[in-house]
């Protein structure tokens, strides 16, 4: 019994916990931790490096990154991918196909848009304090942000279902969100931090494109079809595609490296995501969705450990992550949710 007069497996306590875990599966933490967590983190770790690190301002950023792309973005996202139809595919998808909480029943169509909004009040009003206190200097980094989180699903520009386009506005806003978190701490946007923006940008656009293998048909189905650049060039030159974009986020981290040193596991991470890429069967579900957790995990933890290498009090990092996983998998939407609705 509860202090409200509900036990725990009453039915409204029960509708609530769904409604909690369809909040925390929208976010879809395990992209968020290797787009804007592990650019964030390692944006912070080039500026602080030898420099003090501004916890505050460090965290500031870490959730408004959360915020815009687990929600903002996700649910701008889920709405549109849901009426266009290329979520309600039959399609056999493991990780790609949406957060899935719409056609599981976690959450309605109407309390994703309530979710938007807030997310989207939560973040104008962090937002604004944070250029309150760090400067104007920070204003142009968060409405890019918030703008391309909109622009990318969203009409007019509905970025994501138009080849090429979608893949120039997802790169934009994660270099921002690099060079933007180096600017919070007060560091310089040199060199080294314009090829960490290519390196971590490029990778998690990558990574994207292996995430489109799976909706192929999908997305094709879609009304108005979702015309990704995997749909638009097939399978096959898609996978070359989706190999250049790792192969420029490989020589970036490199460039980084040789400046920072520190920065090697990055190197190597992305060395071993470019070898799944290689190896990925874009046809084949069981080699693309290997692959992709392969790319993903080798990202977020080259970002990681090299930032805990340049700054190690970051390195609570790599620890939140591995905990933030282990609760997504184990939260995740199951194929026979899926197939029960």
């Amino acid at each position: 019994m509860t202090a409200s007069g509900r036990t725990l497996g009453s039915p409204g306590m029960v509708g609530t916990m769904s409604r909690l875990r369809g909040i925390w599966l929208e976010l879809r933490v395990i992209p968020v931790l290797l787009w804007s967590f592990s650019a964030i983190t390692l944006g912070t770790a080039l500026a602080a490096d030898g420099r003090t690190l501004h916890g505050w301002y460090y965290l500031g950023a870490v959730t408004l990154g959360l915020l815009i792309q687990g929600l903002v973005a996700h649910c701008v996202n889920e709405l549109e991918d849901w009426r266009s139809g290329t979520d309600r595919h039959d399609s056999p998808r493991v990780i790609s196909g949406g957060s899935k909480v719409l056609v599981a029943g976690l959450l309605t169509d109407r309390a994703v848009t309530r979710l938007f909004w807030a997310a989207l009040a939560l973040t104008t009003v962090l937002g604004l304090t944070m250029v309150a206190s760090r400067g104007l200097v920070m204003l142009p980094f968060g409405l890019a942000g918030v703008a391309g989180a909109i622009a990318y699903t969203m009409p007019p520009l509905r970025a994501a279902y138009h080849p090429i386009v979608g893949e120039l506005v997802a790169f934009t806003c994660l270099a921002l969100c690099v060079s933007g978190a180096a600017v919070l701490q007060g560091g310089p946007v040199d060199g080294a931090t314009l090829a960490a923006s290519v390196a971590v940008a490029a990778y998690a656009v990558g990574m994207l494109m292996v995430h489109h293998y799976l909706d192929y048909a999908a997305d094709r189905a879609a009304h108005p079809q979702k015309r990704t650049s995997i749909v638009a060039l097939g399978l096959a030159a898609g996978r070359h595609y989706a190999i250049a974009w790792c192969v420029l986020a490989t020589a970036a981290a490199a460039v980084v490296a040789w400046e920072r040193p520190a920065v090697l596991p990055l190197v190597a991470a992305y060395a071993v995501g470019l070898v799944a890429h290689v190896r990925c069967e874009p046809a084949d579900v069981g080699s693309v969705t290997r692959s992709e957790l392969a790319i993903i995990f080798a990202g977020i933890s080259g970002a990681l450990v090299s930032s805990a290498l340049l700054v190690p009090a970051l390195a609570w990092g790599a620890l939140a992550a591995a905990m933030l996983v282990a609760a997504e998998l184990r939260l995740a939407v199951s194929p026979a949710e899926r197939t029960a609705q």
